[in-house]
């Protein structure tokens, strides 16, 4: 028992130190970041990619089961009067919960608490995410728009009409990440296999599209969503596992990797994505300026958008509501403090990207 103690502090310390680090001392998650992802992606992340299925997903319901099992024991022991043999289950499962406590806290901060606090990778490549008028909003979401049409034909579509994608297109999204690592050195390396929850319908109820695990370094994606969310929400969450947590920077750089993308599918995805975002803001802005762009996109286009917003209406209700909540209060404690509008702020960073891109191609 004393060296599971000393071990479960030593985590603890390390883990604290790395939350204190993060915070208060400039340029140390970046120092961080830029010298263990790669390790953590290398052992980790390999590990978990041996497996089809979510690993971190099969470890929670692993970690449910015992934990019910060990406070059955606890009950029955307790219920025969069996007081020598009770203690030592509840110190078996103590000395086997401290530990595995600390690991998780540990884990949680190298990969994950930590990428909050590093340079925002806007800011280190040079992108803007400032103001922007409506009428450069809008300029961009006509972009978006005339991208959308010109591929809506060239993917694959189910019995109804709706985008589908194949079997391959997580590893098709992976490499286009790892394309977009040689330009980008941040993204650069390898990266695990993407992962399909099981209970994806779980996910649905908690209006989640994808999570990334500090703890397998997996990118997990609910398979159940509207398909055309595949390829961005895949994205990321790879972001994710390169140690960018900001989502509104993991949306921008999903947004890259779809942009970037080989494949008429991936492409039409990530178009279709930006176009949410960006259309969202500018139907704020001016609801008649949206409705004229809206009305131009491709019928099939519309219809992929109506399917997507009548999927995530039907799981609407309690628990979705209480997991925005969890995860607005979990994003405002990381200093993000939007909240889940953050996710939205990515409209800045597409803004700022294509209307450079414009400026570039007339000089």
């Amino acid at each position: 028992m004393k060296k599971t103690i000393i071990m479960t502090a030593l985590l603890c310390a390390a883990a604290l130190m790395l939350r204190i680090g993060g915070r208060l001392v400039s340029g140390f998650a970046d120092f961080y970041i830029g010298h263990t992802n790669a390790f953590w992606v290398n052992t980790l992340g390999r590990l978990s990619s041996i497996f089809s299925f979510s690993l971190v997903e099969i470890l929670i319901y692993m970690l449910i089961f015992g934990f019910v099992c060990w406070l059955l024991s606890l009950f029955i022991l307790a219920c025969g009067g069996r007081k020598a043999a009770l203690l030592k289950v509840l110190k078996k499962g103590i000395s086997i919960a401290l530990p595995l406590a600390a690991v998780i806290f540990f884990l949680f901060e190298s990969n994950e608490d930590i990428g909050f606090y590093r340079t925002p990778f806007a800011t280190h490549y040079g992108y803007g995410s400032g103001s922007y008028s409506t009428e450069e909003l809008a300029e961009v979401c006509e972009m978006l728009a005339g991208e959308i049409n010109s591929c809506a034909d060239s993917v694959s579509r189910g019995e109804n009409g709706i985008m589908a994608c194949d079997n391959g297109v997580r590893e098709r999204v992976k490499e286009g990440m790892i394309r977009l690592g040689k330009e980008y050195d941040w993204l650069s390396g390898m990266y695990s296999t993407p992962k399909p929850v099981l209970l994806s319908e779980l996910m649905s109820y908690t209006n989640m599209a994808g999570i990334f695990s500090a703890y397998t370094m997996e990118a997990n994606y609910n398979a159940d969503m509207t398909q055309y969310n595949l390829p961005f929400s895949i994205s990321h969450e790879l972001a994710h596992v390169k140690g960018i947590l900001r989502e509104n920077e993991a949306n921008f750089i999903a947004y890259l990797n779809c942009r970037n993308a080989k494949d008429a599918d991936i492409y039409y995805a990530g178009m279709l994505s930006g176009w949410v975002y960006c259309g969202n803001e500018l139907i704020k802005r001016d609801k008649n300026l949206w409705e004229k762009i809206y009305y131009t996109l491709d019928e099939r286009a519309r219809n992929d958008l109506r399917a997507n917003n009548e999927f995530w209406a039907s799981y609407k209700g309690k628990v979705s509501e209480a997991a925005e909540s969890f995860n607005d209060s979990y994003l405002k404690g990381r200093g993000q403090t939007e909240g889940t509008l953050s996710y939205d702020r990515v409209v800045d960073l597409i803004v700022s990207y294509e209307t450079g891109n414009k400026s570039r191609q007339e000089r």
